[in-house]
């Protein structure tokens, strides 16, 4: 068993395990015992190459250091970049404690706070004995810890609320709370006769997707003064509140204003309000989230006036079942923004209509599971070459996320989808969406 005086000394060891396979440091023979256990990649590096016993303790895996690991996956994308490969489990949330423990003295963060990733290349339909670790990280949490805390309250405070069945991993920024066990498992929670889906705290698959890259770019992000997205994006905005988008546009960029009115003059507000993606990336509450800002007209009543289109589709996203699909895990982890202009009705035209709103949306665990039934029929669909099996919003008026054309009109886009092209996209319905924006909404 291997002790570390210092993290000098640890990163030094660690530097030697570049270049191995996991074969070659199962030196206890763990695949041979037990090779469908999900933490068995982790378990050969704690034991074969540091020879630490394999534990469950509060404390952090190098204790002495603070100092936690994780052996996490990445893949390679076709420009050639990492992106690793899902979120990262901490600690079962036990809703009889949380209701009552502040975060400071929580072994959530006392463990957590420095974390060493060791990165291994994932590899579709390989064998995980022959994967090969091609890097390592310490990241250490401390700067964006306040970010953390608040995601902490934000859970904590769902369970004092008696609404622990309705936890979303999209409610936050860095910790979620991913359900965790066997599908359907449930535990007490005590403020409510509800039972809850069991759930653990993790790092998001999105956040780990942006600590990777900065550990692969070599740059540190600043975190701004405000500690949610949607405080950030609302302080950027609400000075604009009651003014036509045209005026906006006139204000913050009056050489963009032509005679007539832009197509996309909502996305051209938001660029010079807001920022485009890569002005977002340079953001640390933007660049490791999982987040869609899109402009939508209201009426009075906030109902929205427009379809709600986004994600272009191609069909060799529906290869995987649901549960181990990209899809799933986009809406567990997705928040959506929508900023909300005013007009009494569609007679009022884009450029006339206010400055209203910003709303945020996640989904619950019962939303989800409806956007799963939609996957299924996409799924179907494919394999039968059955365009009239789709689930579109003429076909499946209540279901709340259906499949739409994109660029085009009728039977050809679905067509071009099938050949394996990209004229469709997923689109809310309208009802739907009409419900989470009374769920939320800053103004």
């Amino acid at each position: 068993m291997l002790k570390f005086n210092s993290i000098d000394e640890l990163l030094n060891k660690t530097s030697e395990i570049v270049g191995k396979t996991f074969k070659e440091l199962d030196s206890n023979n763990y695949f041979d015992k037990s090779s469908n256990d999900k933490g068995i990649l982790g378990k050969i590096v704690e034991t074969g190459f540091y020879g630490y016993p394999n534990n469950n303790r509060a404390e952090a895996d190098f204790d002495e250091l603070g100092v936690e690991l994780k052996v996490s996956g990445f893949t390679v994308t076709k420009k050639g970049l990492w992106s690793a490969k899902e979120r990262i489990s901490l600690s079962q949330i036990n809703f009889n404690k949380i209701v009552d423990q502040e975060f400071q003295y929580s072994s959530l963060i006392s463990k957590n706070r420095k974390i060493l990733f060791i990165w291994y290349e994932f590899v579709k339909g390989g064998d995980p004995k022959d994967f090969v670790i091609r890097d390592y990280q310490l990241y250490d949490m401390t700067a964006i810890e306040p970010v953390i805390e608040k995601d902490y309250l934000i859970i904590q405070d769902f369970v004092r609320k008696g609404l622990a069945h309705n936890l979303s991993e999209g409610n936050s920024v860095i910790l979620g709370a991913a359900t965790k066990g066997a599908s359907g498992q449930t535990q007490i929670q005590p403020y409510s006769p509800i039972k809850a889906k069991t759930r653990a705290f993790s790092i998001k698959n999105s956040f780990i997707k942006g600590v990777l890259k900065e550990h692969r770019a070599n740059y540190e992000l600043i975190l701004p003064k405000e500690l949610t997205p949607e405080e950030w994006l609302w302080n950027r905005l609400k000075k604009f509140k009651g003014m036509t988008q045209i005026n906006i546009l006139k204000t913050v960029d009056a050489h963009s204003v032509k005679d007539t009115i832009p197509k996309g003059i909502g996305g051209m507000i938001q660029k010079r309000t807001i920022g485009d993606e890569e002005d977002l990336e340079k953001v640390e509450l933007f660049n490791k989230l999982t987040y869609r800002i899109k402009s939508i007209p209201i009426n009075p009543n906030y109902y929205p006036l427009e379809k709600a289109t986004f994600k272009t589709l191609h069909k060799e996203e529906f290869q995987d079942e649901w549960d181990s699909s990209d899809w799933k895990l986009f809406f567990e982890e997705s928040t959506f923004f929508y900023v909300g202009y005013l007009g009494e009705d569609k007679s009022i035209k884009n450029g006339h209509r206010k400055l209203e709103c910003l709303f945020k949306v996640t989904f619950t665990p019962e939303e989800i599971e409806s956007f799963e039934k939609t996957y299924k029929q996409i799924q179907f669909a494919i394999a039968t070459n059955d365009i009239s099996s789709l689930p579109t919003a003429t076909r499946c008026p209540n279901s709340p996320l259906v499949i739409s054309t994109k660029g085009g009109k009728g039977d050809s886009c679905y067509e071009t989808f099938m050949s394996g092209g990209r004229k469709t996209c997923f689109m809310f319905n309208k009802d739907f969406l009409f419900k989470k924006f009374q769920q939320s909404m800053m103004n």
